[in-house]
């Protein structure tokens, strides 16, 4: 049998073989060790994609009770995810786990804390924006969600614009978003102000920086970043910037 500490060099990286296992515990950990280690195709899942999901399951299990309910929209919402992570086929078992780790407490700083450590700025902002989308699934983001995803995404090292960034474009009711405000500038900003601030979230959001964490998480990237570029270029066509 597998033992939970083989895990640490090549198993399942850093996520699992840190917080996320210590919080699972070894019978737990040796069943997820076979689950994620190869795709529905039978190929090597890369050590980046699984401490991604890992990360994002234990922290989405945190804001899925935030408001001391577990919503089944919530609950489905999580369940989709995982069909396009893992396939029809595995969603079932993966979504065992998942319930499994929402009847935990896992200690939130110490969970961010590993997390910040071992992942780039662009993964960590991924994770806050499917936290987002998964609070809204209900139809409305409750004060308690925000507080804790506000507090995750502080862990997590974002600065406000970003977690402003991410509530906005993950928020359905909002059927146009204000261009100045997706770009986090004021609507007075000098043209100058409007290309830099561009620039930096290009550098920032661009899909290329999370290659390697799956597929899915790419796509979310990418559309994000069509949004980002949306934005600058209904700015560039409403005050005429070359």
């Amino acid at each position: 049998m597998k033992r939970w500490t083989t895990w640490l060099g090549g198993g399942l990286g850093w996520a699992l073989g840190g917080p996320v296992g210590a919080l699972l515990g070894a019978a737990v950990g040796n069943a997820l060790s076979d689950f994620w280690s190869k795709d529905e195709r039978g190929a090597a899942v890369p050590s980046s994609e699984r401490d991604f999901h890992a990360s994002l399951l234990v922290l989405a299990s945190m804001v899925i009770k935030a408001d001391g309910r577990v919503d089944d929209r919530e609950l489905s919402f999580v369940r989709e995810q995982f069909k396009q992570w893992f396939g029809v086929d595995r969603a079932n078992e993966a979504f065992r786990f998942f319930k499994q780790i929402v009847q935990e407490q896992p200690e939130l700083t110490t969970v961010c804390s590993e997390v910040r450590r071992h992942m780039s700025l662009q993964g960590r902002i991924q994770i806050v924006g499917f936290l987002f989308a998964l609070a809204y699934a209900d139809g409305e983001l409750q004060p308690s969600e925000r507080q804790i995803i506000a507090r995750i995404a502080q862990y997590l090292g974002l600065n406000q614009s970003d977690f402003d960034r991410q509530e906005l474009l993950h928020r359905p009711s909002v059927k146009r978003r204000d261009p100045y405000e997706v770009l986090g500038l004021a609507s007075n900003a000098s043209d100058s102000d409007i290309k830099s601030a561009y620039r930096k979230l290009v550098k920032k959001y661009h899909p290329d920086a999370i290659q390697g964490m799956g597929e899915d998480v790419v796509k979310e990237a990418e559309a994000t970043f069509r949004q980002i570029q949306d934005a600058y270029e209904e700015l560039c066509k409403a005050r005429g910037i070359k």
